[in-house]
């Protein structure tokens, strides 16, 4: 997101700006702190099956503390009262003012309820080793007391709810930091030398996922890589020598066809809505499908753009059951997860695209 040289907030009193280089330090430095807990694979952070999140906590917690009170005090305190209603007015339609507000619930709940501050563990695994991805917890998974809290506005518990539940927890603080820092610029701590923000990026994992994790602040995040992943996933055929449906299956309404590229069952899975199907075949790239007796058939796009097994409707045509793990499947319009079944060999294409 674009920042004007002086900022869309500047902090004019000394003793909060101060205060507020300070806070962005901290900030910085607890993202980094939380960041290096998380990729840890020592096995001290296992509790039996389960990953111990006490220690990512204890880094979480100072960041919060710090956010809040770059919000608060140093920013929002900082402005004269209409500016504070502007300040306000931002955070309610910006996706990063969105994170900081929402940030508010959690960091009460920390300092002022009995609940324990606990995040959700994703483990992604290596060839040898391990590492823990942190979430936040949906707000339906929130403890009642935090929920049910009013000592936090309702638009901290929206804003959680929209923009903070179920992200990991590294993104969330990377866009509280973007957002500072477009408000002053100044207040965040930079290389002498370079002028590249200290601790940033964030240090390469032992064990590394297999989509997008941002790194730095001035990245952009995972539901705008989503988005241009969406989109450029679209554009153009997906990769492999063609592809072989296999079942057809209807999600939240839409009938959705799922198979194999190459066609080999042992080979990428793909989920697709019919139209997508249609896009393909007229880019060329190959499309067949298997019916429930076992024949295979060309599939090809019909006059009237509808899709055809050998002269048969292809909503027509005979399939297996799809089998039950199928209706869990992830939404294709979900950009990362569409990119790696369409395109998941040219991440270093998609990558270089965004300037990343």
């Amino acid at each position: 997101m674009p920042q004007t040289a002086a900022g869309l907030f500047p902090v004019a009193d000394s003793d909060r700006h101060a205060k507020g280089r300070q806070k962005m330090h901290g900030l910085a430095l607890y993202t980094k702190r939380v960041w290096e807990t998380s990729r840890s694979f020592d096995t001290s952070l296992c509790k039996g099956p389960q990953p111990d999140t006490e220690n990512l906590a204890l880094n979480i917690a100072p960041a919060l503390a710090a956010i809040r009170t770059l919000d608060l005090e140093v920013i929002r305190n900082g402005q004269s009262p209409a500016d504070q209603q502007r300040y306000l007015d931002l955070q309610d339609s910006d996706p990063q003012g969105r994170v900081v507000r929402g940030l508010v619930l959690p960091r009460n709940a920390d300092v002022h309820l009995p609940a324990t501050l606990d995040v959700h563990p994703e483990v992604a695994l290596g060839d040898i080793s391990w590492r823990v991805v942190p979430l936040w917890q949906p707000y339906t998974s929130l403890p009642r007391s935090v929920r049910t809290s009013t000592g936090t506005k309702p638009s901290s518990h929206a804003a959680y709810r929209d923009a903070v539940g179920g992200h990991r927890v590294v993104e969330t603080l990377l866009d509280a930091f973007a957002f500072f820092q477009r408000c002053d610029p100044s207040l965040a701590r930079r290389e002498p030398r370079t002028g590249a923000l200290s601790y940033f990026p964030l240090a390469g994992p032992m064990v590394v996922l297999s989509d997008y994790e941002r790194r730095h602040p001035d990245h952009v995040n995972r539901r705008e890589m989503a988005a241009r992943a969406l989109q450029l996933a679209k554009s153009g055929p997906p990769t492999g020598p063609g592809r072989e449906i296999r079942h057809r299956l209807t999600i939240n309404g839409t009938v959705l066809y799922r198979g194999y590229t190459d066609p080999q069952p042992s080979m990428g899975s793909f989920t697709e809505p019919g139209q997508q199907i249609v896009r393909d075949i007229q880019a060329s790239y190959p499309y067949s499908v298997v019916d429930a007796a076992g024949a295979r058939h060309t599939v090809t796009v019909g006059a009237d753009r509808h899709l055809y097994a050998d002269g048969q409707p292809l909503q027509h045509c005979p399939l297996r059951d799809s089998p039950t793990w199928l209706t869990q499947s992830e939404d294709p319009e979900e950009g990362l997860w569409y990119w790696d079944e369409r395109r998941g060999d040219e991440w270093p294409a998609l990558r270089a695209q965004l300037g990343l």
